[in-house]
C-alpha cells in the first residue's frame, strides 16, 4: 500500500469519526433553548388506552405558537368581575383551614357566559358584552357546569351531594342524576359531558359513564364511551402524556360510526409539561388540546385538524397564579373561540382568544 492510499484511507476514517461525533454530541444550551421555543404545547387527557408508539409526531414546523400576554396582546376581554357577593360580583373564599375557592367552572352557550359562582350559591349568566343577565340558585358544593344544546343546565357536585343538578334555561330545577349509583367513587369524576340529551360523567380522565338524560331520567344500563365526544358527533377522543417530563403527548381519535381508529398523533410540547387543562372541540370538529408547561407556567393550546390530527395552529395563554382552587379554567365555544379565566387579587377576568 503506497503512501497516497494510506493518506486517503486516513482521510475517510477522520471524516466518518467527525460525523459520528457531531451526531452523538450533547446539544449546546443555545440549541436546546431553540428547540424549546419552537415546540408548542398540546393538551392531554389521560386515556384508558395506552399511547400508540407508531403515531407520527407533529413537527413544530406545522404551526408556529402565538404567545398572548397582556390586555391587548391578542385576547378580547369578555368580563371583569370584582370579588364579592354583590350584583355582578363573583365570590372568593380564603378560609384559615381548607382550600381557597373562586368560581369553580364556567360554560359558553349561544354567546352567553355562565359562571359557576358556588361561593355565593349561584350561577351567574352574562351576555356577550359582559352584562349580567340574571343569576340562578346553585349548590354551594357544585364544581362543574355544562349547558346542553336544548338549554338545560347541569351542575355536578362530586363530593357532598354526589349528584348532578339539572335546571332549565331559566334556572328552574327539572331533575337530579345520582353519581354514586353509577360510579363507585364520585370524587374521581374529572368532567361532566353532555352529548345530545345524554349526560355523562368522566372517570379519572378516561371512560365516560352515562348517568341519564337532560330531563332527569336515570340511565338503566351501564353505558360507557371510551373517550370524549366531539361536538360534531363524529369522534371519541382520548389523550395522555407518554412523557410529561419530555413534553411528549399523544391523541387518539376513534370514528363513532365505525368504531375504528381514525388517527393517532404523537405531539411534542414544551417540557416539562405539568398538568392537563383542555381537551375540547368546536362545532366543526376542530380539536383543541392544552397543557400547562414551563415555570411559573402558561397554558399551551394546540389546535388540530379532525381529519388526520395534524396541528393547524397554536396559542399560548396566561394562567392564574393565585391560590384559589378551580375545576375548569378554559373551554372552547362552538365557533372555535377559546375562553379562559384569569384570577388576580382584585378580580377575575374571562378572556377570549383564537388559534392563529
Amino acid at each position: 500500500m503506497d503512501s497516497r492510499t494510506k493518506l486517503a484511507i486516513c482521510a475517510v476514517v477522520v471524516s466518518v469519526a467527525g460525523i459520528l461525533i457531531y451526531l452523538t454530541r450533547t446539544p449546546s444550551a443555545e440549541e436546546r433553548a431553540s428547540d424549546r421555543s419552537s415546540g408548542a404545547s398540546g393538551s392531554t387527557i389521560a386515556s384508558i388506552t395506552p399511547p400508540i408508539a407508531s403515531a407520527p409526531a407533529s413537527s413544530s414546523t406545522e404551526a408556529e405558537a402565538s404567545t398572548i400576554d397582556g390586555d391587548d396582546g391578542g385576547t378580547r376581554l369578555l368580563l371583569r368581575a370584582g370579588w364579592g357577593s354583590g350584583k355582578g360580583e363573583l365570590g372568593r373564599e380564603r378560609p384559615q383551614e381548607g382550600n381557597p375557592e373562586g368560581p369553580m367552572s364556567f360554560a359558553i352557550a349561544d354567546g352567553d357566559l355562565f359562571v359557576l359562582d358556588q361561593v355565593n350559591s349561584r350561577l351567574a349568566r352574562y351576555d356577550r358584552d359582559g352584562k349580567l343577565i340574571r343569576t340562578f340558585d346553585a349548590p354551594s358544593t357544585a364544581q362543574d357546569v355544562v349547558v346542553a344544546k336544548d338549554g338545560t343546565i347541569a351542575m355536578v357536585d362530586r363530593l357532598v351531594g354526589k349528584s348532578v343538578t339539572l335546571t332549565d334555561a331559566n334556572g328552574r330545577k327539572v331533575g337530579e342524576l345520582s353519581l354514586s349509583s353509577k360510579i363507585d367513587e364520585p370524587g374521581l369524576v374529572t368532567a361532566l359531558v353532555i352529548d345530545g340529551k345524554n349526560v355523562y360523567a368522566e372517570k379519572e380522565h378516561g371512560a365516560l359513564v352515562l348517568l341519564g338524560s337532560t330531563d332527569g331520567t336515570p340511565a338503566e344500563e351501564g353505558t360507557q364511551l371510551i373517550g370524549r365526544p366531539s361536538k360534531d358527533g363524529t369522534l371519541l377522543l382520548t389523550a395522555g402524556f407518554s412523557s410529561a417530563r419530555e413534553g411528549r403527548a399523544y391523541l387518539n381519535a376513534v370514528d363513532r360510526k365505525t368504531d375504528a381508529l381514525r388517527f393517532a398523533r404523537a405531539i411534542q410540547f414544551p417540557h416539562p409539561s405539568r398538568s392537563i387543562v383542555l381537551l375540547d372541540t368546536d362545532a366543526k370538529g376542530t380539536i383543541y388540546l392544552g397543557v400547562v408547561a414551563g415555570s411559573p407556567g402558561d397554558a399551551h393550546v394546540a389546535c388540530l385538524d379532525p381529519g388526520d390530527g395534524h396541528v393547524i395552529g397554536r396559542v399560548v395563554l396566561p394562567v392564574s397564579h393565585t391560590p384559589e382552587e378551580s375545576f375548569r379554567d378554559i373551554t372552547v365555544a362552538n365557533d372555535g373561540t377559546i375562553v379562559f379565566a384569569l384570577r388576580t387579587e382584585d378580580s377575575v377576568e374571562y378572556r377570549a382568544a383564537r388559534c392563529p
